[in-house]
């Protein structure tokens, strides 16, 4: 079960929006809102990872696949890891890339925060496995003539958020944050 805190603009984004003829939305339903997040992660396809330990932050940009909110990264390794061992807690963002003369009605962008697991194609290959096929990676292998991954420990890396805001002003849509219960 979920919940969504929707704040009230300032005034400047009130003003802003009714200038644009924009009119901000208010979702009743947080599977609403859920519907709206996955269709803003399925239109991308970089995420930049946040990591840390020890008080050294550490953000990777990284390409991933979905199953609904949930991310999946596939790789090889990294300091990435080191710091997941350390602390499972991370956040993430996936942002719109704007270029020059656009305003601030198209910036866009999803933060979350969460937690991670790492799933080893070593330590766990039948899980590992079974989400190489439910994320579509076997199928993209094979249309490059593929049979599987060369030879490596992969591993996966599950991102699932218990907290996600949004951004898409010109959609309606300021920063409307959906927290997990």
């Amino acid at each position: 079960m979920a919940r969504l805190q929707i704040p009230k603009p300032s005034a400047f984004i009130e003003g802003f929006c009714k200038k644009a003829g924009v009119r901000l939305r208010n979702f009743k339903d947080p599977a609403d809102f859920e519907q709206e997040i996955v269709r803003f992660i399925e239109k991308h396809d970089i995420v930049f990872l946040a990591t840390s330990a020890k008080d050294l932050p550490r953000c990777t940009p990284l390409g991933y696949r979905n199953l609904g909110t949930t991310l999946y990264i596939l790789s090889e390794g990294g300091g990435k890891f080191a710091n997941l061992r350390k602390n499972k807690n991370v956040s993430w963002a996936i942002a719109s890339r704007i270029s020059g003369g656009k305003n601030l009605l198209w910036v866009q962008g999803l933060q979350c925060w969460g937690t991670a697991e790492v799933i080893s194609m070593k330590q766990e290959p039948e899980r590992f496995q079974k989400l190489i096929h439910e994320l579509g990676i076997a199928q993209s292998l094979k249309k490059q003539r593929l049979k599987s991954l060369p030879p490596f420990n992969y591993r996966i890396i599950e991102l699932v958020p218990y907290k996600m805001r949004l951004l898409k002003l010109k959609d309606g849509i300021n920063n409307v944050t959906w927290i997990r219960r």
